[in-house]
């Protein structure tokens, strides 16, 4: 083989290793805007199992096997995905002791809400009591007067009261007192609700963005990419049990639930931290490297590492594997 070929050859495995997978191989990795890594897929043979098979319908990804919810983000890191859910209950009449539609029963599927990611939030009148087989999980109170979507910020009491959940679920119902009816516009409510989606406003009524977190049961069906081994995490129950999911570290870009997903991130700019800074003013530069997860498994911040050195550009990269070639 020509030696400039040879060189050429091996610059472009290079390349290629530094090229992110989300998708198995021959699977859609995009549904419209939506991102769909694996172990979802798009498709009944690109999912880990059935559960996380997604239908991709006029651009839009729904989960077949939880009574279609549409998908709007799908995160590695913390193993939660954010659907659409409609509100539980609305604005009615005064009523003393009121128990409501339940949610979605997630029942034997391995999913859960989200402890860490949801929380509860009552618009309206009165006490909304958050239940889960009868028992009253969590609940807040308010007094009458109403708070713009624009200053969710400032959910207080007045209108509008918030609160935190005590552990993963697998279904819950409301039951709200007291709520009265100020007007014919009324649209008090009780639901859960991604905490930083509701905080920034990225919701249109009826619709809810609610995070469930996935769970992969068996070590066994987990293989992590560059074979590195799966970490064992432990999701709790109201009732003193737990469930242990595997979850793949992420490394770079890509799927970590593939064997060759993950890839390092390449970027000529530096990431603005002290380390990267330091590293930058040695003539060196920051990649990623891993990620940072506290006890539960959720996400907490990004690794990277110094390496010595002047970092060549991809651009001057692929102009060196053409003047091989030629």
């Amino acid at each position: 083989m020509n030696i400039k070929l040879f060189q050429a050859y091996h610059l472009l495995i290079f390349l290629s290793i530094e090229t992110p997978k989300y998708a198995k191989k021959g699977c859609r990795e995009k549904c419209g805007e939506v991102m769909i890594p694996y172990p979802f897929g798009i498709g009944a043979s690109c999912s880990i199992n059935k559960w996380f098979n997604v239908d991709c319908n006029s651009s839009t990804p729904y989960l077949p096997a939880l009574k279609n919810l549409e998908v709007s983000k799908v995160h590695i890191g913390n193993q939660t995905v954010i659907v659409h859910t409609q509100r539980i209950s609305s604005c009615q009449k005064l009523v003393r002791n009121s128990s409501q539609t339940m949610s979605i029963d997630l029942g034997w599927s391995p999913f859960f809400y989200s402890k860490d990611n949801n929380k509860l939030v009552f618009d309206g009148c009165g006490t909304a009591s958050l239940m889960e087989n009868g028992s009253v999980l969590a609940a807040c109170s308010t007094a009458c007067g109403s708070l713009p979507l624009s200053n969710r910020s400032n959910c207080l009491g007045t209108g509008c009261c918030e609160t935190a959940i005590p552990h993963y679920l697998k279904s819950y119902n409301f039951n709200i007192t007291g709520l009265e009816e100020e007007d014919e516009n009324c649209t008090g409510s009780a639901f859960l609700v991604d905490k930083t989606l509701y905080e920034q406003g990225r919701f249109s009524n009826p619709f809810i963005p609610i995070s469930l977190t996935w769970t992969l049961t068996g070590s066994n069906q987990v293989t992590c990419c560059r074979d590195y081994a799966p970490t064992r995490s432990i999701v709790e129950m109201s009732n003193g049990t737990s469930v242990d999911t595997w979850l793949c570290d992420e490394y770079g870009d890509g799927s970590p639930y593939l064997i060759d997903g993950c890839a390092m991130t390449y970027s000529d700019s530096t990431p603005d931290t002290e380390m990267c800074r330091k590293c930058s003013k040695r003539g060196g530069y920051c990649t990623s490297n891993d990620s940072t997860y506290d006890g539960r498994g959720s996400f907490l911040r990004q690794n990277y590492i110094c390496v010595e050195g002047e970092r060549t550009p991809r651009g001057v990269i692929l102009g060196i594997v053409f003047s091989l070639c030629f």
